[in-house]
């Protein structure tokens, strides 16, 4: 099996099958360490495909991550703290590691159990036989052409996929425009080594148009500040950084008192985003498969990137595992699986367009914090988990309740709560009419939630090669090698 992409969700699919006793080739066009922009947030359940990977003690051990337990959610001064729920190994704390850190121990933990990786390795093409892919060629670190013959190649090369562009489909089926950018950087944390509960939590502040969030980071000490506004205070942040931060800071009172006493002159350069346009492309064909990012991105806002593309690695090596010498079978797995990842990440891809949307927090949601933050136990905090969908969460009794709580309250004006209302219990409905359907690439744009006018930007240019022409000599490239 050939792997394009050596990161999270390469190494989670790679790791299985070398484990299994498969030869597994992984290319990655970057040496490492090397960065990439990632919110890098991952609560138990993400933490957890780090043990399953063999990856979490190395970790551990070398990134120093502090564990968090906790999650504070605010929604206009409402505030919910609870404890996050175990995965199912029984990990109960999250970490926030910074990719240059990160993808290190993954990499190293994945030759440890087999996979040959292989750095400054660009993809450059599929082979074809018979309409199947029968292998890639790629760019060694000496500039020379080089080709393998595979069973299967698994893209997981990021949004700007080649290998989606070599097999066709680069264009997403469905898109969904980011309301939202982000604008983070790095900085010694001020409340480090006071072991209170503030470094034992991750903080998330929604306030007006605006979020601002606080996580620890590693090395312990360490913390990310994020701050997701309208997706144009990017170039406002591009311009002047520092003045954009001053002013964010002025915006969240919480956030700028949990971090009160940082020394900012001292901290990173300034990042941000602005292009997170969600989608779901076709993620299977023949001999060839998609995982992470490179098969379906939802906006940042919920930190749940890395924690998918995992989940994408291993559950798909764990499916086409048994079926492998079959190339019939392994294509029908591949497709199942795709569907399976569907099912599986359309809950989390509506919430987080749900949350890019501009606006003020809705009535009916404060009183859900409210509610929430009667006890410590997990409720809200299950929709980073992973451990309820958002429709769990809130059934639509749960929902209605909360309008009607929001009514009575009269902290808002009675015609705002129905106005908002009324098009989100719309929105909750087309979205479990379409998990009620269970359309394999559901085209159908859900109202409320999938946002108009997205961008994606051009695609690779890649070639395709048939491999008649090929063994005919119309191809310059070094000897074929096999992965198993």
């Amino acid at each position: 099996m050939v792997v394009i992409g050596s990161r999270v969700g390469g190494c989670a699919a790679a790791i299985p099958l070398a484990r299994a006793g498969r030869r597994v080739i992984a290319l990655d066009k970057m040496s490492f360490p090397s960065d990439q922009l990632s919110t890098h947030f991952l609560t138990p359940t993400g933490v957890t495909e780090f043990a399953k990977m063999g990856a979490l003690r190395r970790i551990l051990d070398e990134c120093d991550p502090t564990r968090v337990h906790h999650i504070n959610v605010a929604a206009e001064g409402i505030e919910a703290l609870e404890r996050m729920r175990p995965g199912d190994t029984g990990v109960d704390f999250g970490v926030c590691i910074p990719r240059d850190q990160l993808d290190v121990c993954l990499v190293a933990t994945a030759r440890e159990q087999g996979v040959d990786v292989r750095e400054k390795s660009a993809f450059q093409a599929l082979h074809w036989r018979a309409g199947r892919v029968s292998g890639v060629r790629y760019r060694d670190p000496e500039g020379q052409l080089r080709d393998i013959s595979c069973r299967l190649v698994i893209g997981a090369d990021g949004r700007r996929s080649t290998v989606a562009a070599a097999a066709g489909a680069s264009r997403p089926y469905r898109m969904s425009r980011n309301g939202r950018g982000l604008v983070f950087r790095y900085a010694t944390d001020p409340r480090a080594g006071e072991g209170g509960i503030e470094t034992d939590t991750f903080y998330q502040w929604r306030e007006g148009e605006s979020f601002g969030l606080v996580f620890p980071i590693a090395p312990k000490g360490r913390m990310l500040v994020l701050f997701m506004g309208p997706r144009e205070e990017v170039s406002e942040a591009r311009a002047d950084g520092e003045a954009y931060w001053q002013r964010k800071l002025a915006q969240h009172a919480g956030l700028r008192a949990r971090v009160a006493g940082t020394d900012w002159t001292a901290a990173s350069k300034i990042r941000s985003t602005a292009d997170c346009t969600a989608f779901f492309r076709a993620s299977s064909g023949p001999g060839w498969s998609l995982v992470g990012d490179a098969a379906h991105f939802k906006d940042p806002v919920t930190g749940q990137g890395m924690r998918d593309a995992m989940w994408m690695g291993r559950t798909l090596a764990e499916r086409v595992l048994p079926h492998l010498d079959d190339p019939l079978a392994t294509d029908r797995v591949t497709r199942a699986w795709e569907r399976h990842r569907d099912e599986h990440c359309l809950p989390a891809y509506h919430f987080a367009n749900l949350d890019t949307r501009v606006e003020r927090q809705s009535p009916a949601l404060c009183e859900l914090v409210r509610d929430a933050g009667r006890t410590t136990g997990p409720d809200l905090t299950d929709v980073f988990s992973r451990a309820r969908t958002p429709q769990q969460i809130a059934p639509l009794p749960r929902l209605i309740k909360m309008v009607a709580k929001a009514m009575v309250s009269g902290e808002r004006p009675r015609r705002e709560t129905i106005a908002r209302a009324v098009p989100e219990l719309r929105t909750e409905l087309e979205i479990r009419r379409e998990r009620w359907r269970g359309r394999f690439r559901e085209t159908q744009l859900v109202f409320g939630s999938d946002h108009p006018d997205p961008e994606m930007p051009t695609p690779p240019a890649v070639l395709a090669i048939d491999d008649r022409d090929a063994h005919a000599g119309s191809t310059a490239a070094a000897p074929v090698g096999v992965a198993a």
